[in-house]
């Protein structure tokens, strides 16, 4: 093999190892906008039911004394 040949199996290897770590982390970021998607949702069908006047959530409420 030339030097020139085994430079660009190295430099393949890198870009190799720098995709499976791009790839790892847009993975993690996806699973965490997934979790925030969920959590957006059940916070737009609170204020959905609270400006409906629906059943409220007791622990919610203001006491009595307020």
């Amino acid at each position: 093999m030339t030097n020139q040949s085994i430079e660009i199996e190295i430099k393949l290897a890198h870009l190799e190892q720098a995709l499976s770590e791009i790839s790892d982390v847009v993975y993690a970021q996806q699973a965490h906008i997934d979790a925030l998607e969920l959590k957006c949702e059940a916070l737009r069908q609170r204020v959905i039911t609270a400006e409906s006047g629906g059943d409220a959530d007791p622990a919610d409420e203001r006491p009595p004394h307020y």
